[in-house]
């Protein structure tokens, strides 16, 4: 599947669904958070609004192991990398303890998966 990734929300789908399948043990232990806008026009400022209104923060990271500490994922394409907001949302959770890893393939995500729940 890794093959036909082409964008970061294909990339975050082939890991959510290996994770579900391949570590069926630990299911419910891997959680996204959405926190990217899918409207367009005038419906995509009511949905920053929305969102703003409901708590998302930009800079937040993409998904989340429930491990101890928590391990935050951020999810990148090409050659994109991580924004101001999303190194402050690290430096902030580096101080709280938590940890961070950047995938950019779906190997990447699989050995972070084996290292945390075997």
């Amino acid at each position: 599947m890794e093959n036909k990734i082409t964008n970061e929300i294909q990339l975050q789908a082939a890991c959510a669904v290996w994770f579900h399948n391949e570590m069926f043990r630990h299911r419910g232990y891997f959680r996204r958070v959405k926190n990217e806008l899918d409207q367009w026009g005038a419906n995509r400022y009511a949905q920053l609004a929305n969102n703003k209104a409901t708590g998302i923060v930009a800079g937040t990271w993409d998904a989340f192991f429930m491990t101890k500490p928590i391990t935050w994922i951020e999810f990148k394409w090409g050659r994109n990398g991580l924004s101001h907001e999303q190194k402050e949302f690290m430096r902030v959770g580096s101080e709280l303890g938590w940890q961070f890893r950047v995938v950019r393939d779906l190997e990447t995500f699989k050995n972070i998966s084996y290292e945390f729940f075997g």
